[in-house]
């Protein structure tokens, strides 16, 4: 029987904001962190580019202006769709892609340290959502179709994807952490 190895592994961290949370990547190997950490902020940076409901420039804002039109998207923009329909049925709805007006109804309809900054009381508006039956994610034709008047918000589903894409050592949100870190 041999003892259990309790050396401790050296680690590097770089911790850092982005799509309105803090990312903080963590190494086992130290000389890797500033090429973990660019290869990471590129990854995060293409999905708030494409997932993002704050940006006008976004994939996710051009479809929810599409008014009920089939919209091409990007392979990064449909994996994104697929988590968050996927996260909505595992949960039944609980976690559903379709709460984007519900939110902005609530004054969540810019960057939430923007929000913050304000410092205004949030107006509580409860109404129901669309429901995220309504999206059609057609993964053959790399097209989705949202309902006219809905609009999405993949916020907690994106950031996990985000994060995901850094193999699990990267945590957004605290959604995501290095197996057998523990909770915080």
């Amino acid at each position: 029987m041999t003892a259990a190895d309790t050396s401790v592994r050296p680690t590097a961290a770089a911790n850092w904001r982005a799509l309105g949370t803090s990312v903080r990547l963590v190494t086992t190997d130290p000389a890797l962190l500033d090429s973990c950490n660019l290869l990471l902020a590129r990854q995060v940076a293409e999905v708030d580019a494409a997932c993002s409901r704050f940006r006008d420039d976004s994939e996710l804002v051009a479809l929810d202006r599409a008014d009920g039109r089939p919209v091409k998207v990007s392979p990064l923009l449909a994996e994104a769709l697929a988590v968050a329909l996927r996260a909505a049925a595992a949960t039944d709805g609980a976690v559903d892609p379709t709460v984007g007006s519900a939110m902005n109804a609530i004054g969540y309809d810019r960057d939430f340290r923007l929000v913050q900054a304000e410092g205004r009381p949030v107006k509580l508006t409860v109404r129901p959502v669309p429901g995220w039956r309504l999206i059609r994610l057609d993964r053959g034709t790399g097209t989705v179709t949202v309902p006219a008047g809905v609009r999405l918000d993949l916020g907690v589903t994106a950031k996990a994807l985000g994060g995901g894409q850094g193999r699990g050592d990267a945590r957004a949100g605290g959604g995501l952490r290095s197996p057998g870190e523990p909770r915080r």
